[in-house]
């Protein structure tokens, strides 16, 4: 029988993309040097997958083409240093908007649902880029401290 606290225990992506190298906690240059050896696609796969995100929508969010991450999984080659992290970025901020949401399915919605926030656009728009993280976090966090988002 689980406890409560383990079934409502947080979720750390980031060392879901490290296979449990790396978390949440870690120091940043322990993080930063986890980044510069590029990021092993069958980790990234994983990250992917526990998102429920499709490998388009996964490719897109970390700024390269469907192809070339195919690619990638076909060659079975680390990611580059952007898209590793690119990827990091990704676990954070899913893990970050993860506590809120509770589950993988309402952050998804809410990723997927336009908003006045956004410009009337998809939050999932703007999780490309760094600016568009931490609009997503910021928002979320005034949604956590109940603030109209």
């Amino acid at each position: 029988m689980y406890s409560f606290s383990e079934i409502h225990k947080k979720i750390d992506f980031i060392e879901i993309l490290t296979n449990r190298k790396i978390s949440e906690s870690s120091s940043h240059l322990e993080k930063i040097n986890f980044i510069n050896q590029g990021l092993n696609i069958r980790n990234a796969e994983h990250l992917r997958m526990e998102l429920g995100w499709d490998i388009r929508v996964f490719s897109s969010a970390i700024r390269t083409s469907y192809s070339s991450y195919v690619r990638y999984k076909k060659e079975l080659k680390p990611l580059n240093i952007t898209l590793s992290e690119n990827a990091f970025e990704i676990a954070n901020v899913s893990s970050f908007c993860l506590d809120y949401f509770e589950n993988i399915e309402r952050f998804n919605i809410w990723l997927n649902t336009p908003s006045l926030q956004f410009d009337s656009k998809k939050p999932s728009i703007f999780i490309d880029t760094i600016a568009g993280r931490e609009l997503i976090k910021n928002t979320v966090n005034r949604l956590k401290y109940g603030y109209n988002a």
